[in-house]
């Protein structure tokens, strides 16, 4: 009665998958002329990637390809290889089990087919030159079957792997111009353009986009980008410049404007006592990196007093102070680098030489570096008002800097301890980008 519920146990399965590869070995006809078996193995392994044929079974196929000779592959031979599982597994360096598994996958996508003896075991035999007279074991003619259809998979996924590339590049230069858009608002206090919403979605498109292969699914999502990128820059630019071309200059800027002169604490000013270059000490040839000699201010003693020089300086802003990194880290270095900075964010050259004769120059260049890095944290909108007002209570003997200085390298660590823990940057667009991916902003 078991016989007779199960008949076929023990003995290979003819399934669906064994039909199809039982009809491919009875249309081989042998290779063209000119094409080799190595030819056939080359086809297949270009094109596996595009049929979804794991690279394992590619492998195995590769491997059986061994026991094969041309002769084999000519017109009214079946190319047939009877190589135990024992030995298979030994080569490849896997177990029997895994063996059969990979054979039946290689077998169930059109690959190879199976020729089995009356007793269930593997073997064969070849004449004087070399055909063989008989062979039971794995058979590998659907390759050459399908030969031009391996080509033309190939042919077609190299096509669209150059397509994708081209996409996925037009989508990399869409977001990195969203997320320069997008600082550039931030900078300017533009929130009212809603930038966040825009870099959010460039974000989440490239993630999601990262492993489609579907080129009308992924042009649309590119196009989509692209659109928003030219509408983001459109409206930064009629934010920030005017019809004359010249950039606004309001309230929400970070420039120092003309009235905050009027600030100042005296209507006498006086230059600062070193001599200078550019409101800066110039460097001598004896020492390059050395401050020329000059009563110290109150401020700079407050800089001794708590222990900040050179080096901490770099410690509270390393991004801002990275050219020093390859410099001799001296203060007349320092003092350098904080009237370049002073200059790129928009903070005049008197309110720069009114810190340099309140505070001394070090004390000046540290309040440009303490206050450069608060304006890229959003803490300050106006760095040149800023210093204007740590100039004023500098004169009045209020001004604190050291305490000040300690309190930026507490919240540099806490932020970059943040930044280590999510993966998020540490600068003002890495913390934007880190709150609307945690969030999951509404998109516009």
């Amino acid at each position: 009665m078991a016989a007779a519920q199960s008949p076929g146990r023990g003995l290979r399965r003819f399934d669906e998958h064994a039909a199809k590869a039982t009809k491919l070995v009875e249309e081989f006809r042998g290779l063209d002329t000119g094409i080799a078996p190595s030819n056939a193995l080359a086809a297949l392994k270009r094109a596996a990637p595009y049929m979804g044929v794991p690279s394992r079974v590619v492998s195995v196929i590769d491997l059986l390809f061994a026991w094969t000779k041309p002769q084999d592959w000519q017109g009214g031979q079946i190319p047939v290889v009877w190589p135990s599982n024992d030995l298979l597994a030994q080569k490849l360096g896997v177990t029997v089990r895994q063996v059969q598994k990979l054979l039946n996958q290689a077998q169930a996508f059109g690959l190879i087919s199976f020729r089995d003896s009356p007793n269930g075991h593997r073997g064969g035999r070849r004449g004087v030159e070399g055909f063989i007279t008989w062979g039971y074991g794995i058979v590998l003619a659907p390759i050459g079957t399908r030969i031009q259809e391996f080509v033309a998979r190939a042919a077609k996924g190299a096509a669209e792997d150059a397509a994708l590339t081209v996409l996925r590049k037009r989508l990399a230069a869409s977001r990195r111009n969203i997320r320069a858009l997008a600082q550039t608002a931030f900078d300017a206090g533009l929130h009212n353009l809603k930038a966040d919403d825009d870099l959010a979605l460039a974000l989440m498109a490239t993630d999601q986009m990262r492993g489609v292969r579907d080129t009308g699914l992924l042009t649309a999502c590119v196009e989509q980008i692209e659109e928003r990128a030219r509408r983001l820059a459109e409206a930064v630019a009629a934010e920030i410049i005017d019809p004359t071309g010249s950039l606004h200059k309001d309230n929400s800027s970070c420039w120092d404007a003309s009235e905050d002169i009027d600030s100042t604490t005296t209507k006498h000013l006086q230059s600062a006592n070193a001599d200078t270059r550019s409101g800066l000490a110039k460097k001598s040839s004896g020492n390059e990196g050395a401050l020329p000699s000059q009563p110290q201010t109150a401020v700079e003693d407050d800089l001794e007093k708590h222990g900040v020089d050179p080096g901490f300086i770099i410690s509270i802003a390393p991004e801002l102070c990275s050219g020093l990194f390859y410099r001799d880290g001296s203060w007349g270095e320092v003092v350098a680098t904080a009237e370049r900075l002073a200059g790129q964010s928009g903070i005049s050259s008197h309110a720069f030489k009114e810190a340099c004769r309140i505070m001394g120059q070090r004390g000046a260049a540290a309040s440009v570096i303490a206050t450069i890095q608060k304006y890229r944290r959003g803490e300050v909108q106006r760095p040149g008002a800023y210093l204007r007002g740590m100039s004023s209570k500098a004169g009045k003997g209020e001004l604190n800097l050291g305490r000040t200085l300690h309190g930026l390298k507490d919240t540099s660590h806490a932020v970059a301890m943040r930044g280590m823990s999510d993966g998020t940057d540490a600068t003002p667009i890495g913390s934007l980008m880190s709150r609307l991916v945690n969030r999951g902003v509404g998109l516009r």
